[in-house]
Order: C-alpha cells, then structure tokens, then sequence
C-alpha cells in the first residue's frame, strides 16, 4: 500500500545536506529508482517511508504530503488532558515511588534505589539543559 509523502520536502532535506540522490538511496538502503520516485511523485511504501527518515534523522510526520510551511494544529489539552511531558513525568514519578517503596519495604531505607533516584535526575536535568541551552538545529 503506498503512501503520500511530501516530495518537496524529501528533496529541500536532500539538497540541504548536499547529498545526491544516490548517496541517499545508499544512506536509506533504498533503490536508486525509488528515491527519484518519491521526490517526483510521492508514493512510497511504509518501509520507504520509514528508512527516509531515518536516513534524515527526522520524524516520519515531516515527510508527510501536507506543506512544510503549513503549521499543523496544536490540539489544547483539555481540563483533564495531560501534554505528552505531562504524562512522562507523571509516569517517571510512579516508577521512582514504586522503585523507593520496595527499597523501604526491603531495607527498611533507601540503599539502592538513591541510585537509580539520582540516575533519574541527572537525565531530568541533561534534559532540561538541552531544551533551556541548546540551539535546536536548523534544516
């Protein structure tokens, strides 16, 4: 079943990294013939879909038929809706409870589980710096 990519975009990602149609088709594993084939009409496979943007290092939805210049909606989260980091921490926050209260139960304190407490937040932090420090890349 063949999907509709952006082959506009397929080609502004190619081109921005200077790289030929061939040397794409390598990078993604793909034929020669299927790169051209989806810069000019489009259609490509789940799997050609796939290895693209591994190829890129982008996310599939980039590579999708809708315009590049086109914003896609933001869908509000409602009262009860969490956002997608929301939800992580909340989810991290259940784990790290979980993990502490069997180090408690065990051992009557934390001789462990600080490890994995302080693992927890240095990626929190790693993160935070990311976002707060680093300049994200342009394409």
């Amino acid at each position: 079943m063949d999907l509709i990519m952006n082959g506009q975009q397929i080609r502004k990602l190619r081109e921005a990294r200077a790289w030929s149609q061939e040397h794409l088709a390598a990078a993604a594993g793909l034929s020669l013939r299927t790169i051209q084939r989806v810069e000019a009409e489009g259609k490509a496979s789940a799997e050609t879909r796939l290895a693209l943007a591994g190829a890129f290092g982008v996310e599939l939805a980039l590579l999708t038929a809708q315009e590049a210049s086109a914003p896609a909606p933001v869908q509000e989260p409602t009262r009860w809706q969490l956002s997608r980091a929301q939800y992580q921490l909340l989810r991290l926050a259940l784990v790290l409870t979980g993990v502490v209260g069997v180090d408690l139960y065990r051992h009557a304190s934390l001789t462990w589980s600080r490890w994995v407490l302080l693992g927890a937040l240095l990626v929190l932090g790693l993160r935070w710096f990311k976002r707060h420090f680093v300049a994200p890349r342009e394409i």
